[in-house]
């Protein structure tokens, strides 16, 4: 399923803090940023500047404050520290970091025998968190405690002081999106550490309110931010009004994520591989509802139980894409798999939403289901999240689901074999309108390199389309 759906544009990592008005390096925006390494500022022999939507920075001043060596050759720059070493060549997009290319948001260029590099370049390569202080135009730099090789990207266990309480001194990770995926999931990645989280609850008017500790966020939000904060406004849930988001005027190093709703809401997190993800449920969904007699005790009259099989998106509604794959093409093969072993099935009638590129809309899928008196709802999926997310989940949403859902994620897992992200609750249109026990399957990430070969691997799908089987057979109690 495609979980990144943007709720407002936003901008990568520093490259939009101010637009330029010009283009290449001898036009810039008016504004000079000022620059601060763990607090202090730095004395540059050539401003840091605003070009073309980047922001660019003297790298031999930040590269040596932090002990690296710098040295020309020619139209390179050689920046190294004896056990990792950058290569940068003036007016190419291309870097070499340990032997390997790396490819820059703009070339570096020369001014006055200085060379100025975009500063994502620069924080993610020298393994530093950036915070944007809008009030004062400054880029502040956060150095970590053990610096990690270039390769691995910026910041994890920072300990810059910045002066404020001690008790949210250093920017450990950095909040890069504040994404809604438009049904009932707010996604919050992140790079470096976040560990320190604290939530509360509070009423009058109902909001759920996360801080995150030690942490910063990147240009792409704090270029939204209007006197301190920014929102976002969501119309597509029942209760789930919005959410805004800010930096304390007196801890810049705490992010403070609000979200605001028209009725009590419960709200369950969960912390995954590089991203924290925020599960809005229904306004009372807490309260478990009355008991749903499971198919399988009971035989149809007819003897033939009726499954309906959901292969997700279609048409112009793609879901995920990454690695060159696209999700709606692989949910509707691995369902013509299904739909293959379930022809064959005397005791089952399957029904398909979708056997072709069509698209069908969400509440028509549920409509589907429940017009025809289905037993069982499955959805097929494949998840999109940061390049190492992994692994194989299940969701749910009402309780008459969660023995669905457990036999089905039980045999997904051995087909996939990939990581077990569990079996979760959470509030999709396709699990929450139905009327009969209903499961979403996310198969893997389009994603990870590892999760797509699986995924798209046509011996993979269909072992994976017999456990699915499998697993429908065990739970309504047919051989």
């Amino acid at each position: 399923m495609k979980k990144f759906v943007t709720a407002v544009m936003l901008l990568s990592l520093l490259c939009s803090l101010i637009i330029g008005t010009g283009s290449g390096a001898a036009a810039a925006a008016t504004t000079v940023p000022k620059l601060f390494l763990n607090g202090e500022r730095l004395q540059t022999p050539v401003d840091p500047r605003f070009v073309d939507q980047y922001t660019f920075v003297p790298v031999r001043i930040v590269s040596e404050s932090l002990g690296f060596k710098v040295e020309w050759a020619g139209k390179n720059v050689n920046i190294s520290n004896g056990s990792n070493k950058i290569v940068l060549t003036l007016n190419s997009k291309t870097a070499v970091v340990n032997d390997r290319e790396v490819t820059l948001d703009a070339p570096p260029f020369a001014d006055k025998s200085t060379t100025l590099v975009p500063l994502r370049f620069v924080s993610q390569q020298l393994g530093l968190s950036v915070y944007w202080e809008k009030e004062t135009q400054s880029v502040h730099l956060y150095q970590q405690e053990s610096p990690k090789s270039p390769e691995e990207g910026s910041g994890s266990t920072g300990s810059g002081e910045t002066g404020h309480n001690p008790d949210d001194a250093g920017a450990l990770g950095t909040l890069s999106s504040i994404t809604f995926d438009g049904i009932s999931s707010v996604y919050l990645p992140y790079s470096g550490d976040i560990s320190k989280i604290e939530t509360q609850v509070l009423h009058n008017t109902e909001r759920f309110v996360v801080d995150l500790r030690n942490t910063v966020m990147d240009s792409g939000l704090t270029a939204n931010l209007e006197n301190g904060q920014s929102s976002i406004a969501i119309d597509t849930h029942p209760s789930f009004t919005g959410i805004r988001y800010s930096n304390f005027k007196d801890k810049p190093t705490t992010v403070r994520i609000v979200l605001d709703f028209s009725a009590e809401t419960p709200v369950n997190i969960v912390q995954e591989d590089g991203y924290i993800r925020l599960d809005v449920l229904e306004p009372g969904s807490v309260v478990v509802p009355p008991p749903v007699t499971t198919p399988g005790k009971d035989k149809p009259s007819n003897g033939k139980f009726k499954v309906v099989i959901d292969a997700g998106h279609g048409a112009h509604d793609s879901g995920a894409t990454a690695n060159g794959k696209v999700e709606k093409e692989f949910n509707l093969a691995l369902v013509l798999k299904i739909k293959a072993l379930l022809d064959q099935e005397p005791q089952i009638q399957p029904y398909f939403t979708r056997e072709d590129d069509t698209f069908v809309e969400l509440m028509d899928r549920a409509k589907f289901a429940n017009d025809l008196g289905a037993d069982i709802f499955v959805s097929v999926h494949g998840n999109k999240a940061t390049p190492t997310a992994t692994g194989t989940e299940t969701y749910y949403t009402r309780d008459n689901s969660k023995a669905l859902a457990d036999v089905l994620h039980k045999h997904l897992l051995k087909a996939t074999g990939l990581k077990d992200r569990k079996v979760k609750p959470a509030g999709f249109v396709v699990t929450k309108y139905t009327k009969m026990p209903a499961v979403l399957l996310e198969v893997g990430f389009l994603s990870n390199k590892t999760d797509v070969e699986i995924m798209f691997s046509e011996e993979k799908q269909n072992e994976i389309a017999r456990e699915i089987v499998a697993g429908i057979k065990e739970y309504l109690k047919v051989s």
